[in-house]
């Protein structure tokens, strides 16, 4: 899948006071989600175990807390038609990609990262469906070879799970390993994606 991640160039994002972060909950047959949308793109998706969205909820997800602090302003959306473009298209994206289309969940990102960071994101989003990478053979397709502990602690940072494919990274084993949703989530979705191997 080809994404544009947007972002700072140096690991430091300036925005001015008024920021904007959109959210709403995002029910799928794959469970239900938080989805977290700038007007420049997806910039976090989380699991919601019960009930919607709150404000107190998105400022425990680490990547918007550090953008509120910074002075974004939560608007919390509670049905589909209020929801702005950006927001829209993430959440098409979510429940397409549940749904078994993968090319129908392309939407692009908004991540706050250092550039090694969003480095290893946008790699991530060039696996394809299905198919799975090792920690060190990411580390080598960013001409990182040595880096693959610091390729880990990026992926597990990754605040898009799912749209920014980090399930599909497995041990030099081929186990699965780590994964902010749970080992039984990242062994779905990679069932979801047709990797019977697993």
């Amino acid at each position: 899948m080809r994404r544009k991640i947007s972002g700072a160039r140096h690991g430091k994002v300036v925005r001015p006071r008024e920021a904007r972060i959109d959210l709403a909950t995002v029910r799928t047959r794959l469970g239900t989600f938080a989805v977290a949308a700038t007007p420049r793109g997806l910039a976090a998706l989380f699991p919601l175990a019960r009930g919607p969205v709150t404000s107190t909820r998105a400022g425990r997800d680490p990547a918007l807390a550090r953008r509120i602090r910074e002075g974004a302003r939560l608007v919390i959306h509670r049905g589909r038609g209020s929801y702005p473009p950006g927001l829209a298209r993430a959440a098409a994206a979510l429940h397409a990609y549940a749904s078994g289309n993968a090319r129908g969940a392309r939407t692009v990102l908004d991540l706050d990262g250092t550039p090694f960071q969003r480095a290893v994101w946008k790699r991530l989003c060039a696996i394809p469906t299905g198919k799975t990478i090792s920690y060190g053979a990411l580390a080598a397709s960013i001409g990182r070879p040595r880096a693959a502990r610091a390729v880990g602690a990026a992926v597990g940072a990754n605040p898009v799970p799912i749209l920014v494919p980090c399930h599909r990274v497995i041990g030099q084993d081929g186990s699965l390993t780590g994964f902010g949703l749970g080992l039984p989530m990242k062994r779905a979705l990679l069932l979801h994606e047709g990797n019977r191997r697993r």
